[in-house]
């Protein structure tokens, strides 16, 4: 990665919020229609957070990934009554044994189930009429309806800054990946900006060194593609670096990254080399995820890292299931890989949260796509240290409305369900948070209320 391009987008929101006013982190005083946090009631268990150790992915899927990858139970209905208005192919989707869709990496949710690496919510379901991507979009990564405008990770940080949980000699406390999503970053919930120790810092997904600056025979720096009048040796490069960020910047998050870019350099070039437990796949999902794991297994200060998940979204209105199919597989087979690495480094507080803003109904439209469904399946990976182990959790239903034209998956009568806002109560109270709902709009953490909870520490 050319140092430019760095500047201007890997180093993150942090860096460029510092470069200028006008950028995501700077407006960070809450204008008149931006509610903030009610960090002032949030209960906090510092203890909790010690002992949980929580290390999370999250991955926001933009677009919504279809219901029928997660849960194939309602398609040999469909076929059999004839009830889509488009037939479905033979031979294209085949369910494993746990109503996976096998061609689209069903099998290997199966070994992960197996082996005690997924949770699996069929019945995430929202009741909201509103299913316009930029709304739910909005309010599922900032975890709440109510207008709280902090995307989820933000919030966390705040919440852990409050508690003075994370020493500021930190590095890397929360890190996306090829700049991961940002709605899940937004901070506009405080008067105060996070310090720039935990801010987002974004690698790329081959976890390039955006430090790194050549050198010739004679050890005087080569600045590329930037012209100067005068050679500088790599102590004196330095040095000018730092008087010209000191008399510039005013805000931490630059200073900060300037600070510590020895120690951050350095720490990408010991970890981008190690060689590790599994192999990746060469994919751009493989890639991301192996980034992330190398992050998170040789960094302990690191607690969240955000992936967006995929080539390109998945809002599939056409041709879905030839989409659907090698994007779905390439981003299991990428995560099956992250878990059998934890597994293998005994990283049982590592943990991988897929959603998005919806899922996607059952009809194949005019031009075999899936239109948009308020019901999801929401992935839960690893963590054993930190989950009971559900498996699979939900029954749905098929609903038929307006035969050839609607078909939707929703939660059975009698079963269990949750809006998608329960999926930020269960993240906060991993790291602490014991009344996570003050932060949600009042929606609990994810089957608390189970006769097994889902989180091991019964947080309700």
């Amino acid at each position: 990665m050319k140092r430019r391009d760095f500047l201007k987008s890997s180093l993150g929101m942090a860096v460029a919020s510092a470069i200028s006013p006008s950028l995501l982190w700077a407006d960070i005083i809450p204008k008149d229609k931006h509610v903030p946090l009610p960090l002032d009631k949030v209960a906090f268990d510092a203890g909790l957070f010690a002992d949980n150790d929580p290390q999370t992915i999250i991955v926001f899927l933009s677009g919504g990934m279809s219901d029928v990858v997660g849960n194939m139970n309602h398609i040999p209905q469909i076929i059999q009554d004839d009830l889509s208005q488009r037939s479905y192919p033979d031979g294209l989707l085949t369910a494993t044994p746990n109503g996976f869709w096998k061609e689209a990496g069903g099998e290997f949710l199966e070994q992960m189930l197996a082996a005690g690496n997924l949770n699996l919510f069929r019945t995430c379901y929202q009741t909201d009429p509103i299913q316009a991507h930029g709304i739910n979009q909005k309010r599922y990564m900032h975890g709440n309806g109510v207008g709280y405008n902090s995307g989820i990770v933000a919030t966390l940080m705040h919440v852990l800054h409050q508690n003075g949980v994370i020493p500021e000699g930190a590095t890397l406390t929360n890190v996306a990946i090829d700049g991961g999503n940002v709605r899940l970053l937004q901070d506009f919930g405080t008067s105060t900006p996070l310090p720039g120790y935990l801010r987002p810092a974004s690698f790329n997904r081959n976890f390039d060194n955006p430090y790194n600056y050549k050198t010739d025979d004679r050890g005087q720096v080569s600045l590329g593609d930037y012209s100067a009048n005068e050679r500088f040796n790599g102590a004196n490069f330095d040095a000018r670096l730092n008087a010209l960020m000191q008399k510039h910047n005013h805000y931490d998050a630059l200073s900060d990254v300037f600070n510590r870019r020895k120690e951050i350099s350095d720490f990408i070039e010991q970890t981008r080399n190690l060689t590790l437990p599994v192999d990746y796949p060469d994919t751009i999902d493989g890639r991301k995820f192996e980034t992330a794991m190398r992050i998170l297994t040789n960094n302990t200060d690191t607690k969240v890292i955000s992936i967006t998940a995929g080539h390109s979204g998945w809002d599939d209105h056409s041709d879905a299931i030839s989409l659907h199919q090698p994007r779905a597989y390439e981003l299991f087979e990428a995560i099956h890989a992250a878990m059998q690495h934890a597994d293998l480094v005994g990283r049982d507080n590592i943990n991988i949260v897929l959603f998005g803003d919806f899922g996607r109904n059952m009809n194949l439209n005019s031009t075999m796509g899936w239109d948009h469904g308020n019901n999801q399946v929401v992935y839960w990976f690893g963590g054993r240290k930190l989950f009971n182990r559900l498996g699979i959790v939900g029954e749905t239903e098929l609903h038929v409305w307006m035969k050839k034209g609607r078909l939707y998956s929703r939660p059975a009568s009698g079963s269990y369900q949750f809006v998608p806002y329960s999926i930020a109560s269960t993240i906060y109270s991993l790291y602490g948070v014991t009344n996570p709902e003050v932060l949600t709009g009042g929606s609990p953490v994810i089957g608390a209320e189970l006769s097994t909870p889902f989180v091991k520490t019964g947080v309700v």
